[in-house]
């Protein structure tokens, strides 16, 4: 088991429609693997978090973060997936000095005030699929609250996991604001600029296409990148795979 010397803890910040428990599978095989403590959130709105899921936004994300971060009392490697890409670039804008680095799993890592919405729209004339989840919602408060019907999840999200695994996570996912779904960072190079980066992709990925994440990494470039083959969800389809990725960077970020 690798030890904690010069690392620091890790923070794991899940995406759109889920919680804390998205990073379960991750977890085990992270404590299999060393002693660097791994803390995953329940952003406000989503997870158990008692927030009403419409009043989600990046501020109350930030905040809770910081909240962690200030518990811990000592600088901290971010790992984000999905939608939680945008709320860790924007805890590094604003805490830079205390963010050694962050791993975007399938992550959205955009450029100052971009949306994920725009990206999708730049690449749908050529990549019809990247529209992703967003043609199977519904939106039980109109142009508020959005949810993701199981069967779309288990086909757009978790379709490379088992069926018992994937099944059980679709219907853990929560309603989710669209306060904290359309998330649009402001980001310095000055601040998040200096902060080190990897993107871990997935290029099986039914939700956040290997082409979008690839457009991603072109506008926000200087990321360390790796590949996994997976779906939108390394950290549920192949956990192990994904510590093998993120604990040398989160080891190097404390190094």
């Amino acid at each position: 088991m690798s030890g904690t010397s010069g690392s620091t803890p890790v923070i794991l910040i899940h995406g759109a429609w889920q919680g804390s428990w998205a990073w379960q599978p991750f977890l085990a095989a992270w404590a299999r693997r060393t002693d660097i403590p791994a803390h995953a959130v329940d952003l406000p709105g989503n997870g158990v978090d008692a927030t009403p899921a419409r009043d989600a936004t990046l501020a109350g994300y930030v905040a809770h973060v910081a909240g962690i971060m200030d518990t811990l009392g000592q600088p901290v490697t971010l790992v984000a997936h999905s939608g939680g890409g945008v709320v860790a670039s924007a805890v590094a804008e604003r805490f830079p000095d205390r963010v050694r680095g962050i791993a975007y799993l399938a992550g959205m890592m955009l450029p100052d005030g971009m949306g994920f919405g725009q990206v999708v729209e730049r690449m749908l004339p050529d990549h019809p699929a990247a529209s992703g989840i967003n043609p199977y919602l519904n939106w039980p408060e109109p142009g508020v609250v959005s949810v993701v019907p199981p069967e779309a999840a288990v086909a757009i999200f978790l379709h490379d996991c088992p069926p018992d695994v994937a099944i059980a996570a679709s219907r853990r996912l929560t309603p989710q604001g669209l306060g904290g779904l359309d998330l649009r960072a402001r980001l310095t190079p000055e601040r998040f600029g200096t902060v080190p980066r990897l993107y871990v992709e997935a290029t099986q990925d039914r939700s956040v296409i290997l082409p979008v994440q690839r457009h991603m990494q072109a506008l926000v470039p200087g990321a360390r990148v790796v590949s996994m083959p997976t779906g939108h969800a390394p950290q549920v389809a192949d956990p192990e795979g994904t510590v093998a990725h993120i604990l040398p960077f989160a080891q190097g970020a404390g190094a």
